[in-house]
């Protein structure tokens, strides 16, 4: 009777039994999305001519930092590039320590506001020196307020300088950049046409790829274009942000004038003009 009752457990034990793996359903195979092999080619070719132009430029500014290649060279156009990135950098340090200025500026208006009203709370339990507390109370209230009002000025003539530095002075800057890397392209070009129309003694003539003196002249126009352009925004420039700036700085001398004499409705009034002067442009000159 056990062995009978045994089987017939074994026996609903594999009929219940569920299977280890699950059936895989027959679907119909994915077809595989055709590649475009003519758009891999092209872009196959882009990569190529990058890498190569790429090369070539690097390869030209070290020659010419090893002084073994000549370089397309005006004097005059360079030296007001690095009058620029000069002035560019002086405006960074300005705007660096009037930064470091409001900070401090801050911390000091909270530490004469905090004791005044030290000051203040002390009055309310000492009446024989109540009167002196007091005066001390609402002069260092007042000191505070002014040092509050001269960080306002600050604030405004700050925001001012960091569209200068940040993007007025930096749109130029793009356009100077923009034509060395037109300058270098432009050289690769005529030196790679030199060496092969003026090979070193002993060398045969080389033939040069078709269009290659085309393409050199194209890029030749695109450099002088670039620079023409980067002169045109450096007068431009310079008219425009000695203006904004003169004008900026007149408000902050008022400001910093009133502060220092203890001249709080002065102060307040260099406040209002300083905020409703306009800000600068982040570019003077219409996109070329």
């Amino acid at each position: 009777m056990g062995l009978l009752s045994k089987k017939n457990s074994i026996k609903l034990y594999r009929q219940n039994r569920q299977p280890l793996t699950t059936p895989v359903s027959k679907r119909p195979l994915e077809k595989c999305p055709r590649i475009d092999t003519a758009q891999v080619a092209a872009k196959v070719e882009s990569f190529k001519k990058w890498t190569i132009g790429t090369f070539k430029n690097s390869k030209q500014q070290l020659l010419e930092h090893m002084g073994k290649i000549d370089k397309t060279v005006d004097p005059e156009f360079e030296a007001q590039c690095e009058v620029l990135k000069d002035i560019h950098r002086r405006y960074g340090l300005v705007v660096a320590a009037a930064k470091n200025f409001s900070h401090v500026l801050t911390q000091m208006a909270e530490a004469e506001k905090k004791l005044s009203e030290s000051f203040y709370q002390l009055s309310m339990k000492e009446e024989q020196i109540k009167a002196q507390c007091t005066m001390t109370s609402e002069t260092m209230r007042g000191v505070g307020e002014q040092a509050a009002s001269l960080d306002a000025c600050l604030r405004y003539f700050i925001s001012s300088m960091e569209t200068v530095y940040n993007q007025t002075i930096t749109d130029t800057l793009h356009t100077i950049y923009n034509t060395e890397s037109a300058r270098i392209e432009y050289d690769v070009d005529r030196n790679d046409i030199s060496a092969a129309t003026n090979p070193p003694q002993g060398q045969l003539t080389k033939n040069l790829p078709v269009g290659a003196t085309e393409k050199c002249e194209e890029k030749k126009a695109k450099y002088e274009k670039l620079k023409n352009d980067a002169k045109i925004k450096m007068r431009l420039l310079e008219e425009n942000r000695i203006s904004v700036v003169a004008a900026q700085l007149e408000k902050l001398q008022s400001a910093l004038a009133a502060y220092y004499s203890g001249n709080a409705k002065l102060l307040e009034a260099s406040v209002r003009e300083l905020s409703f002067l306009q800000s600068p442009q982040p570019s003077f000159i219409p996109t070329m």
